[in-house]
Order: structure tokens, then sequence, then C-alpha cells
């Protein structure tokens, strides 16, 4: 099956700086990835990365929750922004580690497993 091309960009801020990721899913599908230290890694994506990419994407969930109650001992470690965009769509999700820990109802599992996805495929190469 030929796709759009498709692009996600996630951001990841932590505490000592922040990692970019930029993936195309096209013709020849590639990770590009840039942390703090601006070193810039960049690598072919496989088939079957590809595949693993497209179904988490067809499986997102916009995350409906609870507001939280403000609370200073509740300070975020990291938060994150996820962008993903094609011909006939763009999301973005953006969403801080307490958010996740707080929400009883897995409403940030998709975007969370996306976001886990695509950071893991910086390990790979």
């Amino acid at each position: 099956m030929k796709t759009y091309p498709i692009a996600i960009e996630l951001t990841v801020w932590f505490d000592l700086g922040l990692n970019q990721y930029e993936v195309t899913i096209d013709g020849v599908s590639k990770i590009s990835v840039k942390r703090t230290d601006d070193v810039l890694h960049t690598r072919e994506l496989s088939t079957a990365e590809t595949q693993l990419l497209l179904k988490a994407i067809e499986a997102l969930k916009v995350p409906v929750t609870e507001e939280m109650e403000a609370n200073p001992s509740n300070k975020a470690s990291s938060s994150y922004e996820l962008i993903v965009e094609s011909a006939h769509f763009s999301l973005e999700f953006n969403w801080e580690n307490v958010d996740v820990e707080a929400s009883d109802s897995n409403a940030f599992e998709s975007v969370v497993k996306l976001a886990s996805l695509v950071q893991s495929l910086d390990l790979d190469h």
C-alpha cells in the first residue's frame, strides 16, 4: 500500500536538555535525531520499522482527561510535543510526565506508545 508521505516530529524536554526526532515515512523512510549536544544522527528505517510506525499512527487517540489540581510537589521532569502530519491530517499533542502519571484512564497510552516507538528507533542505529 502506498500512503501519502507522513512527517512525525517529537521534541522531548528533560532536566539535562532536549532531544528532537524527525521521522519521514515515504518511499525511503528516515529518522533524524538531534540532541542537546547538536550532534545529528540520521538513518533509513526498515520496512518493519515503518510498518510499526504506521500502526501506531493509526491507533492514535485524543487524550481526554480531567484537569489536575495544582500541586507544587507534582513537578514535571519531562515534557513532550508530538506532531504528526500528512496530506489529509495534522495532529499535535503536548503533555508532561505528570499528566500520564495522574491519568487513571490510560488516556495518553496511544501518544506515549508512538513517542516511545520513535525514541526507541534512535537506539537501533
